[in-house]
């Protein structure tokens, strides 16, 4: 038997496939008496027989089922078609059919379908469709049009830069999908031989951002495709608020397929300095549902239609992983996306992400407060939060924590592994301790800084007494050491600040030329959030230069804050707050799919409260059917992973570099559910190399009572 090639194609016939036959418009603009139409458009045909080149198999063809007929103008009518396909007595792999042709009146618009395999005498009417647009003061020409017919062949450098032409098939993918570049890579190193596809969907004009700018946005994607297959695929989420595609090759060398997107909207080209920089695309109600959720629901498509045609089969399994914000994408696919993928890996959520703005606009006025206190303003003349703690300030609360918790597990090993018991009513008395008794020294905090740091930590308070969202979770991770040298002493820079980025900024060397940059309400993070990605209407002018959106944020009512978070308009018909929450618990039609998630999260937080996924994991559980004490409902498709002392997204003191992907993976493909997740800490901890359980809650790692307190095996997952 001949090998079929693929560009070496089955037939190309000339395609006597259409009869005229009677034709209307349904309800349309009347023809002028100039404009006399045909006496009919295209129909079904009977079969065309079309010989298999190099080979004697014999494959017919001819237009099936007429789906729809369309009046486009006075004179142009549209028609979709379905297929109807038989083979002869030997069978055809992967087959993709083309219509191509044309000419005076005739236009094929889409005509590529995706055949498949082919038994021997199969009859198959393929799920993808044609779509021809005649001119019908013209008589229908059959002969200008042609069909191809192209069966698989194994990945190459052809069969890749064939996937550029097959993206308007139907079934397999969803419309407006173009491809800019489709590249058969080398293998370079550590990354595989591969294809590199990449494209967009629905380009199109926007809304204006602000007066006079319009923006145009698409769907920017990115998938490779391994030469040497698992027959698996990872989406990889983003992180701030998107705007650039993630990188997708951190798992092509074990043979997975990858892809992301860059949820919508272009950092480089939707930035509006007015309209909250690269948050502008909160201006445009389309560019929000695409970043909430639409743009990796149609690259997933793209990405397993290219897999389908590339590979001439399906996905085994699909896996979803990201942090932060991706991480909020990792979660929003278990709720809106059930039946998408079937492991996810969640880090460090930005989750209920209206209810957490709230609390970066309280903390933005309780610090501004005490800024405005201490008279440290900045170029601008805003109370600059960045200096209200130094580094060493923010150790010192760090030391508090960890003297009030660290023995609550029954090791002093400068870790808080029971983070619910390490309450306020515990910390509190070693903040006390530490409050200067007289002037401020590098040894103590001045009451101000102690009962503002209290404040922040019990969760933000509305004017009306509301509590939109959650308490912080005690850990040392606030500022931990980076070092066992140098460690908790009143001149110490081997200080973790990956905590004071969000909430403070960096500490100024000069406040008088500084400008607020604390992440959690700075600019295009969640400055740009909390005025036009989330509110409805966007506040405008959001300006990110001088510190605009600080200064709404630090002067906004919150109560008011929150009805905007809420809020439509005639053009924002969904409000931000209910695009973005992703707060559901319930997973049922995920976890009745299949579906296995695994979550981690850091106890020290960063833009996100840990005890917010506490409380959800708790709600899921009750509402999975466990109880107070009984997790087994929940665990069988949801394991929640705390990290102790880990900041955002990774990094702390903490054992921060885990595996929680071929966790998920094998829970998914084995069966087997992860009883703990191994956690070693890098190198910029005070005790490098340290290894530790991580155990999925409620249970926390408990030492056995011998051997090295730097090795996991000598603690267990326990739940007294």
């Amino acid at each position: 038997m001949k090998h079929l090639r693929l560009h070496q194609p089955l037939a190309v016939v000339a395609a006597a496939l259409m009869a005229a036959c009677g034709g209307g418009g349904g309800s349309s603009p009347a023809v002028s008496t100039g404009d006399s139409l045909a006496a009919g458009g295209p129909s079904a045909t009977a079969l065309q027989s079309v010989p298999v080149a190099e080979s004697s198999a014999v494959v017919q063809v001819s237009l099936g089922e007429k789906l729809s007929e369309t009046r486009i103008n006075r004179t142009v009518f549209e028609y979709v078609y379905r297929l109807s396909v038989t083979n002869g007595a030997q069978a055809v792999r992967g087959l993709v059919a083309q219509l191509t042709g044309g000419g005076s009146g005739l236009t094929v618009v889409q005509g590529t379908v995706f055949v498949g395999d082919l038994g021997s005498n199969a009859t198959f009417a393929p799920a993808g469709t044609v779509t021809i647009r005649q001119d019908r003061t013209v008589p229908f020409d059959a002969g200008a049009l042609t069909w191809t017919l192209t069966p698989f062949t194994q990945p190459s450098a052809a069969t890749c830069a064939a996937l550029a032409n097959y993206v308007g098939e139907t079934s397999l993918f969803p419309p407006t999908v173009s491809v800019t570049s489709a590249t058969f890579t080398a293998a370079s190193g550590s990354t595989p031989e591969h294809c590199n596809v990449i494209g967009m969907i629905n380009p199109r004009v926007g809304e204006q951002s602000s007066p006079g700018v319009t923006q145009n946005y698409a769907i920017r994607w990115q998938a490779r495709l391994p030469t040497t297959w698992n027959g698996r695929y990872v989406h990889e989420g983003g992180g701030g608020t998107d705007g650039s595609i993630p990188g997708t090759t951190s798992r092509l060398a074990a043979g997975y397929t990858m892809a992301a997107d860059d949820s919508g909207h272009s950092n480089s080209i939707n930035n509006d300095p007015q309209a909250g920089g690269t948050g502008t695309f909160g201006t445009d109600p389309q560019a929000r549902i695409d970043f909430a959720y639409n743009a990796i629901d149609k690259t997933q498509q793209v990405a397993k239609g290219l897999m389908q045609l590339y590979y001439n089969q399906a996905q085994q399994h699909s896996y979803f992983e990201g942090c932060s914000m991706g991480g909020r994408e990792a979660m929003m696919v278990t709720q809106r996306l059930p039946n998408a993928f079937d492991g996810v890996v969640v880090g460090d959520p930005g989750f209920r992400f209206g209810s957490m703005l709230t609390h970066a606009v309280y903390n933005a006025q309780v610090l501004g407060g005490l800024a405005s206190r201490l008279g440290i303003l900045s170029k601008n003349g805003l109370p600059l939060v960045n200096n209200t703690y130094t580094n060493q300030d923010l150790q010192l609360i760090s030391k508090a924590v960890l003297d009030a918790c660290d023995a609550l597990d029954g090791l002093v090993d400068g870790m808080v592994n029971k983070p619910l018991q390490c309450t306020t009513d515990l910390v509190a008395p070693k903040l006390d301790a530490i409050t200067c008794s007289g002037a401020k020294t590098a040894t103590c905090l001045t009451a101000d800084q102690v009962q503002t740091f209290k404040t922040i930590y019990a969760g933000p308070v509305t004017p009306s007494g509301a509590h939109p969202y959650f308490p912080w979770m005690w850990d040392p991770g606030i500022a931990g050491c980076t070092s066992a040298v140098d460690c908790n002493t009143p001149t110490a820079t081997n200080i973790s600040t990956g905590w004071r980025i969000w909430k403070l900024g960096a500490f100024a060397a000069n406040p008088s030329t500084a400008e607020n940059s604390a992440l959690d309400f700075s600019d295009g993070t969640g400055g740009a959030a909390a005025t036009v990605i989330v509110p409805t209407p966007p506040i405008l002018p959001a300006n990110v230069n001088n510190e605009g959106t600080v200064s709404i944020i630090m002067n906004i009512n919150l109560d008011q804050f929150i009805a905007l978070e809420h809020g439509t308009t005639p053009k924002f018909t969904v409000s931000g707050f209910d695009l973005l929450e992703t707060g559901q618990t319930s997973l049922a039609p995920f976890a009745n799919h299949g579906g296995k998630v695994v979550i981690w999260q850091p106890q020290s937080g960063g833009p996100f409260s840990p005890m917010a996924m506490v409380d959800w994991y708790r709600t899921l559980n009750l509402n999975s059917g466990g109880t107070d004490v009984n997790y087994a409902p929940t665990q069988q498709f949801a394991r929640l992973f705390l990290m102790p002392g880990a900041q955002h997204c990774g990094g702390g003191p903490s054992t921060s570099t885990i595996d929680a992907f071929s966790a998920v993976v094998n829970w998914v493909e084995s069966g087997t559910a992860p009883d703990k997740i191994i956690g070693t800490a890098p190198a910029a901890t005070p005790w490098p190399g340290r290894t530790r359980p991580l155990c999925p809650f409620p249970a926390y790692a408990k030492y056995t009572g011998s051997g090295s307190i730097e090795d996991q095996a000598n603690f267990v997952c326990a739940t007294n």
